[in-house]
């Protein structure tokens, strides 16, 4: 980490005196400290932070599934109501990875992991903004600008964050490459034997990101563009197609993009996963659910996004750099992603903040002279400094939770490990009386009734099984929900006797179960109701809840 933050120390001329120069006494700088501490607190934040009630569980769920069928799964094996829709498993390795780290340390490990792979990921857009920008500080800057933009993405543990740490390991690789930079680079000459070498690693980092995750397609996208915008770069400095695209460099470029579609191809569905992850976002199910829905100005993504358009803004008006051809196409084509689909703010921000890098240090350059000038205390490497930085590591270790299977001490309670919104109440209540027949329950809570409720429990929906239900049973399932006209008699329709509510979020139909004469209260505390019928006989209705028709399947 101290080559990474270290600044560049100016050149002496030959009459500086040796006595001037200050003597090294150790390896780290005050200033790499800073950022030593700032990492620590990122990572003790993000271990201490509690694991989301949602669809978190249905990955475990489904890696949990994998691992004891040996197999991956074609249907869901969690909602009865998608029987029949093909599962594409896009993030089944991640998924695997979530159920071995449970199955070690359960709940406790899944937060370890995250707070690991959140520092990673960091770590490298902090290496790639320093390449692009030549100073520790604006890299550092850089790294906090991106985890302000997508704040409302920070608390995401899903297979997802593998995806965050293969889009950071691509930005680097793009930034020491210098395909984002415009100039003398567009027609270097590669030496034979690397040739090969960043083909083959961005083959192998696509075939690992795409069985992680679906987010693999953005970084196709990413690298596709950064290839098209070298050419155009090539050609307006040319304005000779042929020397634009038989150069050595755009042979390499060409070589690089096609084998990172190769590597995404490695998977158990081959090219059929690309095809079904460009499609995925257009399914009608994911309408009516928020992180799919287009960007609003007054909400926590909009904000940060107008935000960033203001610096984006001040830097165009105030950098001496050029923007390249690359570095305008990702702005444009992530901004566009952002505004149709809110939750690409996860993939906006980290690029949007390497794009900025080089042209936020021309610009800091301008109005004060730090960042080139004469080194001052905080650049001195010191010993003072090196022992902060060792003791602080070691205290970040000792006080996260990752330490206690080694330095020993009690787990934390379960309802300091897992999100207050988690329905640990009913979930008990469930174990202890193990109802019968389809359960309505809210889809966010449908994933982790499914991992940890009673033996082969029947949930309506999942957060992971929104885009496999039949278009028909989703309708009924927000029907129900909002206690919309008809909500009776899609109860009835579906034989559901037991209904959970969540207080906070679903009111109408809390009000609305508690006014209706056929149906009692069982259970409440202050997070959740459970509704069961009055008469537990079975709704009499020619159609069971499978039964409909192959016209309204959506696989």
């Amino acid at each position: 980490m101290s080559t990474l933050l270290e600044a560049e120390t100016p050149a002496t001329t030959p009459t500086d005196s040796v006595a001037t120069q200050p003597r090294m006494t150790g390896w780290v700088t005050p200033l790499q400290l800073v950022a030593v501490v700032g990492f620590a607190l990122l990572f003790l934040y993000h271990n201490y932070l509690p694991l989301f009630h949602s669809d978190l569980w249905g990955h475990v769920a489904y890696g949990d599934w994998i691992l004891s069928h040996r197999q991956l799964p074609t249907t869901d094996p969690f909602a009865e109501l998608a029987t029949g829709v093909p599962v594409l498993a896009t993030a089944w390795l991640g998924q695997v990875v979530f159920a071995l780290v449970d199955r070690a340390w359960p709940v406790e490990g899944l937060a370890d992991l995250f707070a690991v792979v959140v520092l990673l990921t960091s770590l490298l857009l902090v290496a790639a903004a320093h390449q692009r920008s030549g100073s520790g500080v604006i890299a550092m800057v850089c790294a906090l600008l991106a985890f302000g933009v997508a704040w409302s993405r920070h608390a995401v543990q899903r297979p997802e964050i593998f995806g965050q740490l293969g889009c950071a390991t691509l930005l680097l690789i793009l930034a020491r490459q210098n395909w984002l930079d415009a100039g003398g680079s567009l027609f270097l000459r590669v030496k034979s034997r690397n040739r090969w070498l960043l083909p083959c690693g961005l083959c192998c980092l696509f075939a690992l990101w795409a069985n992680l995750h679906g987010s693999f397609i953005v970084g196709v996208g990413v690298l596709g563009i950064a290839v098209v915008g070298r050419l155009w770069d090539r050609w307006c400095l040319s304005r000779d197609w042929r020397a634009a695209f038989c150069s050595p460099q755009a042979h390499r470029e060409w070589l690089a993009l096609e084998f990172a579609i190769a590597g995404c191809c490695v998977n158990p569905y081959g090219i059929d996963l690309i095809v079904q992850t460009i499609a995925f976002p257009t399914h009608p199910n994911l309408k009516s659910v928020l992180e799919w829905y287009p960007l609003e100005m007054l909400s926590l993504e909009g904000l940060p996004m107008a935000a960033s358009w203001v610096l984006t803004a001040v830097v165009l008006r105030k950098s001496r750099r050029s923007f390249s051809s690359a570095e305008v196409l990702l702005l444009l084509a992530l901004n566009a992603a952002v505004c149709l689909r809110v939750r690409m703010i996860a993939w906006y921000a980290p690029v949007w903040a390497i794009v900025l890098a080089p042209h936020l240090a021309d610009v800091c350059q301008q109005f004060t002279s730090q960042l080139s000038g004469s080194a001052g205390w905080w650049r001195q490497k010191s010993l003072a400094s090196t022992a902060m930085t060792v003791l602080t590591v070691w205290l970040t270790f000792c006080l996260s939770p990752i330490s206690r299977p080694i330095l020993g001490g009690k787990p934390r309670p379960l309802t300091q490990q897992l999100s207050h919104q988690t329905p640990l109440g009913v979930t008990n209540w469930l174990q202890q009386t193990a109802p019968q027949g389809l359960i309505y329950a809210p889809q966010w809570w449908g994933d982790w009734l499914a991992w940890r409720g009673p033996t082969n429990v029947r949930v309506m929906a999942t957060t992971n099984s929104i885009h496999l239900l039949p278009a028909q049973c989703w309708q009924d399932y927000l029907c129900i929900s909002a206690a919309d006209v008809g909500w009776t008699d899609r109860l009835d329709r579906y034989r559901i006797n037991t209904v959970v509510v969540c207080r906070e979020l679903q009111p109408d139909l809390s009000a609305a179960l508690a006014a209706h004469s056929e149906w009692k209260r069982v259970f409440q505390d202050s997070l959740s109701q459970v509704y069961q019928r009055r008469s537990l006989e079975t709704v009499s209705r020619t159609q069971t809840p499978l039964e409909v028709t192959t016209a309204e399947r959506h696989p």
